[in-house]
């Protein structure tokens, strides 16, 4: 557990290390379950008590049905359901898009960061977070979706749109949320109507016109999860496979290599690594930082009594920085053996049906990236890099210069 207390060995010891546990102290009590006024609601930083509410669905739950707009951006959604709804849904899902087919993706997803690496990499200088994390997740996500990956145009104008969603998500999703009658949620709603125009014919043909995507897979087996299923329970699903986790913790584990040229160089020499390095960055980094439940009946966690209704913050960084499962739990090791769970896409019944998914994502586009350079560091005349974001958590702008 880590608290107030936590020596200076024990802590982290390189700038990066610094910087990221830096990030999380306004998380950090007295113990590892603690009231909290200023967010009105429960802060959970133990593993322990952490692992308990993500395997107890029935005591906890997620708190998104609760927040205004939450069917209007989600619709019948994955992350809107519960009990035997949500254990359909998770299951089709995991047969669709679980190990198999990750490692199906890989080499396309491959090939994409290598032809989005070698244009930057001509150019000399770009913002990673834009031109690469997030364009290269975008990229694989249409192209197994199903959607047209050869029509730039059209895929420039998605990218838009889906910036503006993801802003709307966010606030969404932090806090306590908020009103679909802000802008932010407005401008994503326009959003979210202008896409529809764009994919609803493309849902549509593969209804009649299967592929070998995810759009007409979707249309064979939606049915057995609702017996209505319909094109706007298609397009539903279909949103978290191009806009995810995977962006934040990709342009964390860039910024780790741009502070690290030797850690580069070891890549670089032996590719296999990067799996190992992926797999700290979700324990070390976690970009998804705060998983929000809400108490369905009372209970007792970690020596406090919580009350149904009440609201809780799953620290999970600081979970996987539990001294008792990972030696040395503060410090960046891309050789560590990832013996324990960690909780960087949660646990139990709301286990991200993306993981798979995102770990291939992540590591061909970091190996694409390192290929197509010979170095690349931060730039100097860039703006600087923050660690910000209470949902997702990383780090923007990343500038950097590229050399072959």
């Amino acid at each position: 557990m880590t608290t107030p207390n936590t020596t200076n060995s024990q802590r982290a010891h390189s700038p990066l290390e610094v910087e990221v546990t830096a990030s999380f102290d306004e998380w950090i009590g007295e113990s590892s379950v603690y009231w909290s006024d200023k967010r009105d609601a429960w802060i959970v930083t133990g593993y322990a008590e952490a692992a308990k509410i993500l395997k107890d669905s029935t005591t906890f739950w997620r708190d998104i049905p609760l927040r205004d707009g939450n069917v209007e951006f989600w619709g019948r959604h994955l992350l809107n359901l519960e009990g035997r709804d949500h254990r359909r849904m998770h299951s089709m899902h995991m047969k669709l898009t679980g190990e198999t087919f990750a490692e199906d993706i890989r080499a396309r997803a491959n090939e994409i960061c290598r032809q989005v690496s070698k244009r930057l990499v001509k150019q000399g200088r770009a913002e990673l977070c834009a031109n690469y994390a997030n364009t290269v997740v975008f990229l694989i996500g249409c192209g197994f979706v199903g959607y047209d990956s050869t029509d730039e145009s059209f895929l420039a104008e998605l990218l838009v749109h889906m910036e503006v969603r993801a802003a709307w998500k966010e606030a969404l999703h932090a806090g306590k949320g908020i009103s679909l009658e802000s802008k932010i949620a407005q401008n994503g709603i326009a959003a979210l109507k202008a896409m529809e125009v764009m994919l609803m014919p493309i849902i549509r043909e593969r209804r009649e016109n299967p592929c070998d995507d995810l759009i007409s897979k979707l249309w064979e087996k939606g049915p057995s999860v609702f017996p209505d299923w319909t094109e706007q329970d298609v397009l539903s699903t279909c949103w978290s496979s191009i806009d995810n986790e995977t962006k934040p913790l990709l342009r964390g584990l860039l910024y780790a290599l741009c502070r690290d040229p030797e850690l580069q160089a070891r890549l670089r020499n032996d590719p296999s690594r990067v799996t190992g390095f992926v797999e700290e960055g979700l324990r070390f980094l976690t970009p998804f930082r705060t998983l929000r439940r809400v108490v369905k009946k009372d209970v007792e966690i970690g020596g406090q009594t919580m009350r149904s209704g009440d609201f809780i913050y799953l620290i999970t960084p600081l979970a996987n920085t539990d001294e008792e499962r990972w030696a040395c739990p503060h410090q960046f090791d891309i050789e560590r053996e990832q013996e324990t769970t960690h909780f960087a896409f949660g646990y139990g019944q709301g286990y991200c049906v993306g993981r798979y998914v995102g770990r291939v994502e992540a590591a061909e586009a970091v190996k694409a990236l390192l290929a197509e350079t010979s170095t690349f560091g931060l730039d100097p005349e860039g703006a600087k890099p923050v660690w910000d974001g209470e949902m997702y958590h990383s780090v923007s702008p990343i500038h950097v210069i590229l050399q072959e």
